[in-house]
């Protein structure tokens, strides 16, 4: 019915009547309705796209003859039209900014555009049809048929030759569960965003790169945890993807469930079922990077599979503040669990005491100390606050300062109360960060309700009254990020 023909750019008319936006008065004004209706940004990115790649030659741009205004006017295509006249007349636009059209002329100086378009050329019966078929969705199998994200993520594994993490976990999950259709409890796209996530795939121990990690019983653990989401959400009457939609959530969340989960394997110990978790034995799985080895957390399963989840420790857990008051209690890791001092220098003299300390804090973490012996846990927190602020102290300059805070609170180094009284006093000179501003002043502003009892132990040990819970909910409320801050923040 209709033929291609090369026609001039400059002789296409956009479509008064496009369905995209509301019926222009004339060309400019078509023009502008149609930026304004799909949007300034994305009508750059088209003309980048073309610029860089071309026309899809398998869709042409569908132009209808009309003698009454002697030109032909576009009926499908009027985007691609649209940019195109953008790039080769800028100046012309003249409702658009001048920051818009200086990027116009930047994309179109990256290469020649072409005055004249391929176009199909035929009649407003058939124009009309093809519109349809491409923009009015499936429409019971005669339209165009999107991809589910799963097939997108098909079609670029198959294109690229790299699997991605959610490609594989559903792979594997299909493979070791065979009626189990993992996006049945999260979408496909919900899937990579939770479990890509740098820290948590490091904690179950998933490596894209070395499908050997995608083991049976770690597919059950992203099942489990999958379900733990939804109910969470659920709990929360938010939507997964508002829930989990940044990272520091998603490892705010996700890390303690995963620790608490390999916990409760412990229970499975006794019925013969796996063996009892060893906190201290070094893990086997390839995928744990030499430096954390000595850290994880190992379980051996009987069937000589295993399943490594790496200790909670992490500098992205640092970064995103983990393990603050967000979640539920009952999720939260015990005491100090977390603690990241891997920043400490062994060069550095003064780390060597706040390292001490520290080994002795996650050695009362990972074995449960606290309530059998809290006058010692109370020792420790004690002494971690005042020492990791003096740490901090020697290592940063106080803002807009060619002087280190530790000249500023050096007098008062054996007084912990005037080191935070200085340090309350001039935080926003001390600390840059406004989430760790807020958590040392939650924490130290009322210094008799939270540190002073700790001095109780130290000074007044026959008194010492402080409960055992309120020791190892400390860190959770914003105590961990602070400390963590303190040994961990570059100069």
């Amino acid at each position: 019915m209709g033929e291609i023909k090369k026609l001039k750019i400059k002789d296409l008319l956009n479509y008064f009547e496009n369905p995209r936006h509301v019926i222009g008065n004339n060309e400019v004004d078509t023009l502008k309705k149609l930026f304004d209706s799909v949007g300034i940004q994305y009508m750059l990115n088209l003309a980048d796209d073309i610029q860089k790649n071309g026309l899809l030659g398998n869709q042409q741009i569908v132009v209808v003859y009309s003698n009454d205004l002697k030109r032909y006017i576009v009926y499908e295509g009027n985007r691609r039209v649209a940019v195109l006249k953008l790039l080769l007349e800028p100046d012309k636009f003249n409702f658009l900014d001048v920051a818009t059209k200086e990027k116009a002329q930047i994309i179109s100086q990256k290469g020649n555009i072409s005055e004249e378009i391929s176009c199909y050329v035929t009649d407003e019966k058939d124009a009309f049809f093809i519109m349809e078929r491409l923009h009015s969705g499936e429409d019971k199998g005669k339209g165009t048929k999107q991809w589910s994200a799963r097939e997108k993520e098909n079609f670029k594994v198959r294109m690229n030759h790299e699997k991605t993490l959610s490609y594989l976990v559903d792979f594997y999950v299909k493979k070791y569960f065979t009626d189990l259709d993992i996006t049945n409890i999260l979408p496909f796209t919900t899937i990579e965003r939770i479990f890509n996530n740098r820290v948590i795939k490091r904690k179950i121990g998933l490596d894209s790169s070395d499908e050997g990690t995608f083991t049976k019983e770690r597919m059950q653990l992203v099942i489990d945890a999958s379900k733990w989401v939804v109910k969470e959400s659920e709990n929360e009457g938010v939507a997964v993807t508002r829930l989990f939609n940044k990272a520091g959530t998603i490892e705010d969340k996700l890390i303690p469930w995963i620790y608490d989960y390999t916990i409760k394997l412990n229970d499975k110990a006794q019925d013969g079922l796996i063996e009892k978790l060893d906190f201290d034995s070094q893990p086997t799985d390839k995928t744990v990077n030499n430096d954390q080895s000595s850290d994880a957390v190992s379980i051996t399963l009987k069937n000589k599979d295993s399943l490594t989840v790496t200790d909670i420790n992490s500098t992205e857990s640092l970064q995103n503040n983990v393990l603050t008051t967000q979640g539920t209690t009952k999720n939260l890791p015990y005491f100090f669990l977390g603690l990241n001092y891997s920043s400490l220098s062994p060069a550095d003299v003064n780390s060597h005491g706040v390292a001490a300390i520290c080994k002795e804090l996650e050695l009362f973490s990972e074995k449960k100390l606290v309530k059998s012996y809290p006058i010692a846990a109370t020792f420790l927190v004690r002494a971690i606050i005042e020492q990791a602020i003096i740490y901090y102290s020697k290592n940063h300059k106080i803002q807009g300062s060619d002087q280190l805070i530790w000249s500023r609170i050096e007098k008062d180094s054996g007084k912990l109360s005037r080191i935070i009284a200085n340090y309350i006093k001039n935080l926003p000179n001390y600390i840059t960060d406004t989430n760790v501003q807020q958590y040392f002043n939650k924490l130290f502003k009322d210094y008799s309700d939270n540190i002073d009892p700790l001095n109780w132990v130290i000074h007044r040990p026959a008194e010492f009254r402080l409960d055992a819970n309120t020791l190892i909910e400390l860190p959770q409320k914003g105590l961990l990020a602070v400390i963590n801050y303190l040994l961990s923040n570059k100069v």
